[in-house]
């Protein structure tokens, strides 16, 4: 029986395998469905970066000098040199998916194009059906670690139009299904990240050939109220540390379920530099009193999508604000819409020994386990946001939570994680509040109004520091 079988093979559960390789006695495997390593194939646009420095690499950030680091990656290429002059923190997404594939050419137990069809509760952990080129295979673990991801997400409006023509598609493919030659009206639809590089993309597309009209006109469209920055400052990031992961995962549940959304700053929007180059391409066309041939408009949300005999799309929008609605016809929609976590069907066997909370979800604990009452232990990999907050799908925090779940499966602490990371303080700071409160009390002393009046049978607390953190843990647990 292995000690633990990894479900997929993203980045996170490949941080994790990296930081087990050649470290421990422990006996697994991981399965990936997909051919190869291939880390959003559909938006590895030759200029976009990625969004957390390079430290945010499948290690660093809890062994900086492990060999399957991102400079060690460097040195092995002799980029180390040529990274140091560039004077960017911030990578290529192509050269990040190219130094992931470098790492996973290194490491053991872990095999390709190999589908989790369904696992089993048996006695000391799970049985586990693997349909890996061509056939069934039969695994035992005592521990299942979960890193399938995410997958992409249309509005129920586009849903039904994308089975009906190639026309239609998510950002995630957009490299591999986007047309070459673009015509009449092409509508993107979404306001993040992924949308604007592919804004900028089409962009570019429009005069490809240097003549005097554009191939196609550009709608850039989101139902949000405009396009935005992302939060990107040091005090907003750190939002994105162990600390305030920690801090989090102990709110009230009511809280944790709300704040993820009043977050959407630190985590949604488009990164300055991007909106920078977006406006300076609009700014270069316009020269002249010469037209953009583009439309980019916010608080516009697409009711209804359908289409039409000769192929094109109609989408139908209305203009939250002013309440007044329009059609486009378009030969090319492009929804970035974003990304949703799957349920996943090989556990439904599993489901009874599970219990979900009130609003029927799985209760994760601080060390990212599952609430699992069968034998055996399930942990997750970015599918708890509601447990520890945005940070959930950063890079950054990836190995952090890898090396705690790794600590997990070893029983041992194999990588020390320090918790104290972030200059501001996500709680009550316990020694300033016990000292104040012990002041308080040195004060009512002096004054002769420090008599405590206890009622019969009611039990006194054995200091002001209990008092505090009984407080505390009240407020929010």
């Amino acid at each position: 029986m292995l000690d633990f079988i990894g479900v997929g093979l993203g980045p996170f559960n490949l941080s994790l395998a990296s930081l087990l390789q050649d470290k421990s006695n422990l006996k697994y495997q991981f399965f990936e469905q997909k051919e190869n390593f291939d880390w959003h194939a559909g938006m590895q646009l030759p200029n976009a970066l990625l969004q957390v420095p390079f430290m945010a690499d499948l290690v660093s950030l809890v062994e900086p000098t492990s060999p399957y680091s991102f400079l060690n990656y460097l040195k092995h290429h002799q980029r180390l040199y040529k990274f140091y002059f560039r004077e960017n923190l911030f990578i290529p997404r192509q050269e990040y998916n190219h130094y992931c594939q470098w790492v996973v050419q290194q490491l053991d137990n872990i095999q390709f194009n190999s589908q989790v069809l369904d696992v089993q509760a048996i006695k000391g952990g799970f049985e586990v059906v693997i349909f890996s080129n061509g056939e069934k295979q039969i695994h035992r673990a005592r521990q299942l670690v979960l890193g399938i991801g995410t997958v992409p997400h249309l509005p129920e409006s586009l849903q039904h139009v994308y089975s009906k023509t190639t026309q239609c598609l998510h950002s995630a493919e957009y490299l591999k299904n986007c047309p070459e030659k673009l015509k009449g009206n092409v509508v993107l639809i979404g306001s993040g990240q992924s949308a604007a590089e592919i804004f900028l993309d089409l962009f570019d597309r429009q005069y490809a050939q240097k003549q005097a009209t554009p191939d196609f006109n550009l709608h850039w469209l989101t139902r949000s109220a405009g396009f935005f920055p992302m939060e990107n400052t040091p005090l907003g990031l750190e939002h994105f540390s162990p600390d305030y992961m920690h801090y989090f995962h102990h709110l009230p549940a009511s809280l944790k379920a709300e704040l993820p959304v009043q977050q959407a700053n630190l985590y949604k929007g488009i990164s300055s530099k991007t909106i920078r180059d977006i406006y300076e391409r609009l700014y270069h066309r316009s020269i002249g009193d010469n037209k953009t041939d583009v439309m980019l408009a916010g608080h516009h949300q697409l009711q209804h999508a359908e289409v039409l005999e000769n192929q094109k799309i109609r989408l139908r929008f209305n203009q939250s604000q002013q309440g007044e609605s329009y059609q486009i016809d378009a030969d090319c929609v492009i929804g970035a819409t974003g990304y949703r976590y799957p349920k996943p069907t090989f556990l439904q066997n599993l489901q009874s020994l599970i219990p979900l909370d009130r609003a029927e979800r799985w209760q994760v604990n601080v060390h990212f386990e599952v609430n699992y009452q069968g034998d055996g232990r399930i942990f997750l990999q970015n599918m708890e946001v509601f447990h520890h907050g945005v940070g959930t799908p950063d890079l950054g925090l990836g190995a952090h939570r890898a090396a705690t779940i790794a600590n997990q499966l070893l029983g041992e602490e194999l990588f020390k994680l320090d918790h104290t990371q972030s200059y501001q303080h996500f709680g009550v700071v316990q020694s300033a509040h016990s000292d104040q409160t012990a002041r308080n009390h040195a004060q009512l002393a002096a004054s002769g109004l420090s008599r405590v009046v206890q009622k019969p049978g009611q039990l006194r607390p054995t200091s002001a520091g209990f008092y505090s953190q009984h407080k505390l843990s009240e407020h929010i647990d």
